[in-house]
């Protein structure tokens, strides 16, 4: 029931015109993205990912008929496959299945890259347990992708090592200085 939701939610995604509200995913912002959206999933078909929804492009019509669309797309796989390692960057999600909280655990980590993580769980204990044991920087619970300004958003690993968004991120743009004043009776040594 959980795979058949998710790509029943997956295929509804709606594709178009990103100034429209409606629109949940907008054309790849370039030719050489899309093309290299498009190359990892002809790899991840080449290693026996299995694409349970999308998995091509798509070309939508009137004003939008030139934009580079991809269909969002759920592949199921294993750790080894290359889309299950790197970033892409697009409209794909890499689904794993597991059987214990430690087997899953060690699988998302079992990656040189750390950019995002999310748990889907009734159990909020649970999802807590499992997402301070996650090297990812910016992590959801029941939730995806919403980023809200005081949030501060950034990788671990090689996802990068600063942040963007919330009151540390300002951290990066300044120079701290210690100033301690007497103002009371000082008797100097010099």
């Amino acid at each position: 029931p959980f795979m058949e939701a998710v790509i029943k939610k997956v295929a509804q995604i709606k594709r178009g015109d990103p100034l429209d509200t409606d629109t949940m995913v907008g054309a790849q912002a370039s030719q050489q993205q899309f093309d290299k959206i498009m190359s990892y999933l002809e790899i991840a078909k080449g290693e026996g990912a299995e694409v349970l929804t999308g998995g091509a492009a798509e070309k939508l019509e009137g004003s939008l008929a030139t934009g580079y669309y991809i269909q969002p797309t759920l592949l199921k796989g294993t750790n080894q496959m290359r889309v299950f390692q790197e970033e892409i960057f697009g409209p794909v999600m890499s689904i794993l299945t597991y059987e214990t909280e430690e087997e899953v655990i060690r699988r998302a980590n079992d990656t040189d890259y750390g950019l995002a993580a999310g748990v889907c769980t009734n159990d909020i204990t649970r999802a807590h347990r499992i997402i301070h044991k996650l090297e990812a920087g910016i992590c959801w619970i029941n939730a995806w992708g919403e980023s809200p300004a005081e949030m501060p958003v950034g990788g671990y690993k090689q996802s990068g090592v600063g942040r963007e968004n919330g009151v540390s991120s300002l951290a990066q743009y300044t120079r701290i200085k210690s100033v301690q004043v007497e103002l009371g009776g000082y008797n100097s040594v010099f």
